[in-house]
């Protein structure tokens, strides 16, 4: 009799472990049931997926290397304004020395001339 009584206590342990697991299980049918459309749909998009990774990457090459190919023909542009620039300092250099004192002296000229014909002026006016 305590053997039986045993083994009732023991299927009726195991019946209730039983039924507080099929929620869990039945849950986790589902999850997987998910997992599967999710790994589905991913094997669908996968492929358009990687081929738009491959244009985007085969764009960015391409911009990059535009960007390369622009930056060497700047790079050219800044070297001929740099040879202009310095061509021009030259020529103002150039200037300053070459034409800068004869004008300077011809002011200098001129000026003289200016103030002695303002004093030619008021001496005559004074004795007139």
């Amino acid at each position: 009799m305590l053997w039986e009584i045993s083994v009732l206590i023991a299927s009726l342990a195991f019946l209730l472990l039983v039924i507080f697991i099929i929620p869990t299980i039945v849950q986790i049918r589902r999850t997987i049931r998910d997992a599967e459309i999710t790994i589905k749909s991913i094997n669908q998009n996968l492929p358009g997926i990687l081929t738009n990774i491959d244009e985007i990457t085969t764009n960015i090459t391409q911009v990059t290397q535009s960007i390369h190919q622009n930056i060497d023909g700047l790079k050219e542009v800044v070297n001929k304004i740099h040879l202009v620039a310095d061509d021009i300092v030259h020529f103002e250099q150039t200037i300053r020395q070459e034409i800068e004192p004869p004008i300077l002296n011809t002011l200098g000229t001129l000026s003289g001339i200016g103030k002695g014909i303002r004093t030619f002026m008021e001496v005559w006016r004074r004795r007139s």
